[in-house]
């Protein structure tokens, strides 16, 4: 039986419990959000992406402690093949035991709602961190090497390589460093997740063996974490920022930024020479992860630092935030969610079904198939037509991969500049559209791919942003359909010649900044930005004085509003994949 926690004091109040969900790291629910998920019931949203959303939620049954419950839309959930990378998914993070990463709590699917639970670690990720509070002093980053050391020594155990540790997969709370995001890992006894020839990761910190030849393994994790700590450091990336082939090279074939290296040595020499090591082309050369602990313990003297204001005032605030929550009792928190869907009755009703532990997993075994499509049965199978999407993404990370595998001679040709860039260093940028092996495309072919995009905007996910680490449901890549790819019918023989072609308007044919569709908000920068003030500008809306600079300001925000109003989207003021779409329709 579920141990009960303590009932909060009667001083709880609506008002007190609003405030910790924001203090905790979460946003309120809005209208469509599911008021429960299996046996948790929701109290506020944690994040969105483009397969799902994260929430932050409680145990119906007033269990302890409280779980981020990640919950894939329907048009993935309903696909067979996706449920078992998603149950491998699960699988792989059961394995992994340590203090460092947040516990498994089970999964399940029902009502349509394919979702994971695991524990949730109230802080803030090495990005934000960096981004909110400023780069980490050495005694910090130290932390950091020792801490992620022991992550990686405990992956190595369980026979798990990450794939994907970057500055957002890393949460810094008051307890120490916690490793997240284990939706691309692979297991040293299983099969890839990924496609024959795909490479799926965030380029900056992706290693030049996995770049090259598509080998990874736990020296491929510590390439990464030595990205991912000269950021903390830093403030940069130890390759430079950027997207797609352009870092990718950088990674794959050059030395890091001296100018970031050297900022790394003035500040603590000791740590540039071990991180220099990690950095190291041949994996061979790089340290173990017990190296990196004996090291980082040396530099340390034997005792863990506290972490630097503002940054501990921060996830001091994130802890207590928590503790309210975690103390009130589900009936307490009811104002989270609409009347009708408050928990008046803590257990949870049969219609959901029980949750699957973790020690029942028996890994890799697959989810069955159910022709229903849905925990209760009944329901029509969707298409999955998102993971068109997610393929989408996949292909264009393994198009750059294949140039770096060609000889040094056409290393000039491999680092032609992207057609995207993003501003934030620290998650750049698994989703990015690549260009072949010329250095920028063609008008005509921007105009091209924009018409493709608008012609499957609606079979593509609602406004979140990139796709979350679990890969499309195909195992193809290609096209999410078993290899097929959709084309638009060829032009009869029937039209005339005289006929007008349509006019190209101003937004589309002026507009060529930026042709991804990757969740652009308040507060971004750079090029992704411009295009949207370009398109808004042609179309009539203005976005302020300062005109098209880049920057999502209150102006552009509240453009994009009026333009979402005017189109019958949802008015959130995110410029996620429908916005795209509409955006860069001809009318």
């Amino acid at each position: 039986m579920a141990e009960q926690r303590q009932p909060m004091p009667s001083s709880y109040t609506a008002a007190s419990g609003d405030a910790a969900l924001g203090e905790a790291g979460a946003t309120p629910l809005r209208s469509t959000d599911p008021g429960r998920v299996g046996p948790y019931v929701t109290l506020g949203r944690l994040g969105s992406g483009g397969m799902g959303r994260v929430y932050l939620a409680r145990p119906a049954d007033d269990g302890p402690g409280l779980a981020a419950v990640k919950v894939i839309r329907p048009e993935y959930a309903e696909d067979p093949e996706f449920r078992r990378r998603f149950e491998r998914e699960a699988a792989v993070h059961a394995r992994v035991v340590t203090p460092h990463a947040p516990r498994l709590l089970g999964t399940g699917f029902d009502d349509e709602l394919l979702w994971m639970a695991t524990e949730y670690i109230p802080g803030l990720n090495l990005a934000e961190a960096v981004k909110e509070c400023g780069r980490l002093a050495p005694a910090g980053v130290w932390r950091l090497v020792a801490e992620l050391g022991q992550t990686l020594s405990a992956l190595a155990a369980a026979g798990v390589v990450h794939r994907d540790l970057k500055p957002s997969n890393v949460i810094l709370s008051a307890q120490g460093v916690h490793v997240i995001d284990f939706g691309i890992s692979q297991a040293a006894d299983s099969s890839a997740i990924t496609g024959t020839g795909s490479r799926v990761g965030t380029p900056a910190f992706m290693s030049p063996e996995y770049l090259r030849e598509g080998r990874c393994d736990g020296a491929s994790d510590v390439f990464s974490l030595a990205g991912t700590i000269v950021y903390a450091a830093t403030g940069h990336s130890p390759f430079g920022d950027g997207t797609g082939v352009d870092v990718m090279h950088r990674v794959a074939f050059e030395d890091p930024k001296p100018e970031v290296m050297a900022e790394l040595a003035a500040a603590d020499h000791a740590l540039a020479a071990l991180l220099s090591a990690c950095l190291a082309k041949d994996p061979g050369l790089r340290p173990t992860p017990r190296q990196l602990i004996e090291t980082a313990a040396a530099a340390g003297g034997g005792h863990t630092p506290a972490w630097q204001e503002p940054l501990a005032g921060r996830l001091l605030a994130r802890r207590q935030g928590y503790e309210v929550l975690a103390r009130a009792s589900a009936q307490q928190t009811g104002h989270f969610r609409a009347p009708t869907e408050r928990v008046t009755s803590p257990p949870p009703g049969p219609a959901f079904g029980p949750p699957t532990p973790p020690g029942q997993y028996g890994y890799g075994a697959p989810v069955p198939a159910t022709d229903g499509g849905s925990g209760g049965g009944g329901t029509k199978r969707r298409k999955p037509y998102l993971a068109v999407a997610a393929g989408v993404a996949v292909c264009a990370v393994a198009v750059g991969a294949f140039l770096f595998t060609r000889p040094p001679a056409t290393e000039a040709a491999a680092s032609a500049s992207p057609t995207a860039s993003s501003g934030d260093p620290a998650d750049n940028s698994r989703a990015s559209r690549l260009p072949g092996t010329s250095a920028a495309p063609s008008k005509k072919e921007t105009e091209k791919e924009q018409k493709e995009e608008k012609e499957k905007g609606s079979a593509e996910e609602p406004d979140g942003g990139e796709p979350d680490s679990i890969p499309s449901a195909t195992a193809t890549r290609d096209s999410g359909g078993g290899g097929k790819k959709e084309t638009s019918p060829a032009p009869t023989t029937t039209v005339t010649q005289t006929a007008p072609a349509p006019s190209t308007p101003a937004w589309i044919s002026d507009c060529t900044y930026y042709t991804g569709t990757e969740l652009t908000d308040y507060g971004d920068t750079g090029q992704r930005v411009v295009q949207v003030q370009c398109i808004l500008t042609k179309r009539g809306y203005s976005v302020g004085n300062a005109g098209v600079d880049g920057q999502f300001g209150d102006a552009t925000l509240a453009a994009v509003k009026q333009f979402q109003t005017a189109k019958g989207l949802e008015v959130d003021g995110q410029v996620g994949p429908q916005t795209w779409a509409a955006l860069r329709s001809t009318t």
